[in-house]
């Protein structure tokens, strides 16, 4: 039997410990003996003779692979230094949660024009510029995503962020709704319209309202765009989400998600896609 690391940051495992109890339950019905870490558990480093180290708990350990649900991704690449599989890669990891990284990453998509905003010289835009969307750079869960009209309204929001950098947007034409494709290994199996009850925020933790959708010919061929860069990057896509917006001429990019949250899709349909991602990587180790 392979035995493998669930590894949550602290703060998310306790939103998530009932779904990680019914990972390490599906993973044994695999094969799979799959234990929940907190990444406060876990050491890295060099030793005196220049071999790096992974240590749970204070003691040397290298699990046959991890299932990583944390945002850590020089984590990441200090286990597959150690050649442990890790899904999704640390690649992944650095790409998806830096959310300027992921739109350099994919330039030449379509996407809503953005701008990157330094926090150490954040500079408010001209004042036709408004509405403007301002989010994190680093961020996910729609928290501290705010609508910006003016330059009051522009200061308020960079103050909730600050010290971290951020992104600046054009609102895209439906803002307040956004299709969440979910990439499986390299495939799409579901789509989940959010729809926001009320402002921009569509996310379903935050009060969004999610349908089941079947993405169409152009919003499947935009999301395989995605899957195909990110695999001839090396770094493909084991279960991801990306998310779409919309403008008169069809869907355009609006995020990746490396962490994604499959909350939603369990209460929108009957995939189970925590098995699902099991089996691929039962198959793969």
């Amino acid at each position: 039997m392979k035995w493998g690391w669930l590894v949550y940051e602290s703060a998310d495992l306790e939103e998530n410990h009932d779904f990680a109890a019914y990972v390490e339950a599906q993973g044994k019905a695999r094969g799979l003996n799959i234990q929940t870490v907190r990444t406060a558990q876990l050491s890295i480093g060099v030793n005196g003779d220049g071999a790096l180290y992974l240590r749970k708990d204070g003691r040397d350990a290298l699990p046959d692979f991890v299932i990583a649900r944390h945002r850590d991704s020089f984590l990441s690449e200090q286990m597959e230094r150690l050649k442990i599989p890790v899904f999704n890669s640390a690649k992944v990891c650095a790409l998806c949660n830096d959310k300027r990284r992921t739109h350099q990453f994919l330039m030449g998509l379509p996407m809503v024009e953005t701008r990157f905003v330094n926090h150490r010289y954040a500079v408010a835009p001209y004042e036709g510029a408004y509405p403007l969307v301002l989010k994190p750079a680093i961020g996910h869960g729609g928290l501290h995503v705010s609508l910006v009209r003016n330059e009051y309204e522009w200061r308020a929001a960079v103050d909730e962020i600050l010290p971290k950098d951020m992104l600046e947007q054009r609102v895209a034409e439906g803002a307040g709704r956004d299709l969440r494709v979910y990439v499986l290994f390299g495939e799409i199996i579901a789509g989940v319209m959010r729809t926001a009850k009320k402002g921009i925020i569509s996310n379903f933790k935050r009060g969004g309202i999610a349908t089941l959708h079947v993405p169409d010919a152009q919003e499947r061929a935009l999301v395989m765009r995605v899957v195909q860069r990110f695999a001839e990057a090396g770094a493909p896509l084991s279960f991801a989400g990306v998310d779409l917006l919309y403008n008169s001429k069809g869907p355009v990019l609006g995020e990746v998600e490396d962490v994604v949250g499959s909350r939603m899709l369990y209460q929108v349909s009957k995939l189970d896609a925590a098995a699902l991602y099991l089996d691929g990587i039962a198959a793969r180790l």
